[in-house]
């Protein structure tokens, strides 16, 4: 772990933990790398279209422990405080969205 990393928690369904895991094994990187790759490209080029909506993560689902680094989550609370949301959404919205973009799964 680095030293300039911090834990986020965000609640996943069963379903979308395994689309996660699957993704990153089929690229052969961990998910830590993932989860940032995702946010990144929500943050530069993901959310650059009008024709969607900010996520909510399931009520039932799994807590998620997820390290970020201190910019990560930096351009997050920047992001969620000019769209006047909670940060999660914009975490569990990346992953769900750079999945959806990257492979043939909808979540």
């Amino acid at each position: 772990m680095d030293a300039t990393e911090h834990l986020k928690q965000l609640k996943l369904s069963h379903e979308t933990r395994t689309a996660l895991k699957e993704f990153a094994a089929h690229q052969g990187i961990f998910l830590k790398q993932l989860y940032r790759d995702a946010i990144d490209w929500f943050l530069t080029e993901g959310s650059s279209s009008a024709d969607w909506d900010y996520l909510c993560s399931p009520r039932s689902g799994q807590y998620t422990s997820i390290w970020l680094p201190t910019r990560t989550i930096a351009q997050v609370k920047s992001r969620a405080s000019s769209d006047n949301i909670p940060e999660n959404r914009v975490i569990y919205t990346s992953l769900v969205r750079y999945l959806a973009a990257h492979t043939e799964t909808n979540i």
